[in-house]
């Protein structure tokens, strides 16, 4: 069998608002502390949250059309070739003439690539709460996509996709080491459902759940007295799903490693794939 290294990475945790210059001073902070750890904990790449670039907290802004091209895309280019560490962040692209919910790569010489659009999107009324229409703003992807950094192969999501367990099916279908959810969950259905689901995205996958979170209060800068509050929990979940770390609230980074073995030792105990069904509704 080969022997694979595990993968050192970072998540982070942030409290976003609605301006680039604010939310990419404070994922450079978050890359610096990073990239001063010592040779053994030191991540390969860092997972960012939802809403990671810009958060919009006034429902009735227009976004701004951030792009593969814009100056703050150029400027975590810039500190990923200069930490040699790589970046996954998400946020709102403007690409192909449309509006997305979309997580990007950047490897450390590389140009930024879009690797995701978000399926699912956000359209709820919960109880007691203004409706939130995410699709009043953003288009919705349609194809399931990973990626991979190192050996590592990754599957995607964002946030709301996390309650759709097809999608993740299809990630272990084709075995991924690791799921990646960036979110931004409410308060609300974050106490009810965030970690039970992470749980058991990881079990059923048998593999590591990497789940980068918006935490805390969101305070508008383009409309005064406008807020927003996210639930943070940042977590690493491994293929047994027992959580790994954890960051409660707060900004801040959680140290992990990615370890394909034992992803193939959880699938060697209890062999799923070769159990699965195929079923017609």
């Amino acid at each position: 069998m080969l022997k694979y290294k595990p993968v050192n990475i970072a998540i982070a945790q942030l409290t976003s608002v609605d301006d680039f210059n604010f939310n990419i001073d404070q994922i450079v902070k978050l890359i610096v502390i990073a990239n001063s750890e010592s040779e053994n904990t030191k991540p390969e790449i860092i997972f960012f949250p939802e809403n990671s670039i810009y958060f919009r907290i006034n429902q009735n802004e227009q976004l701004p059309k951030l792009s593969l091209q814009s100056d703050a895309v150029f400027k975590l280019e810039k500190i990923s070739q200069t930490t040699g560490i790589s970046l996954h962040l998400t946020s709102g692209f403007f690409d192909e003439g449309k509006m997305w919910n979309a997580s990007i790569l950047i490897k450390p010489g590389e140009s930024a690539q879009i690797v995701y659009k978000k399926i699912h999107l956000f359209d709820i009324e919960l109880s007691g709460e203004k409706s939130i229409k995410e699709s009043d703003v953003f288009s919705a992807g349609n194809e399931i996509s990973n990626f991979s950094v190192d050996y590592l192969n990754i599957g995607s999501s964002i946030c709301y996709d996390l309650r759709f367990a097809e999608l993740y099916s299809c990630h272990a279908a084709v075995a991924v080491d690791a799921i990646v959810i960036p979110s931004a969950f409410l308060v609300k259905t974050g106490r009810a459902h965030w970690e039970v689901l992470l749980r058991a995205r990881a079990i059923e996958s048998q593999c590591y759940v990497i789940a980068p979170a918006q935490s805390g209060i969101h305070e508008s800068i383009q409309s005064t007295g406008l807020k927003r509050e996210t639930y943070g929990n940042s977590m690493l979940i491994d293929p047994w799903g027992e959580i790994i770390d954890q960051k409660k609230q707060g900004i801040g980074l959680i140290f992990g490693q990615i370890d394909r073995h034992k992803c193939l030792d959880v699938r060697q105990q209890i062999p799923m794939k070769n159990h699965r069904k195929q079923f017609k509704i």
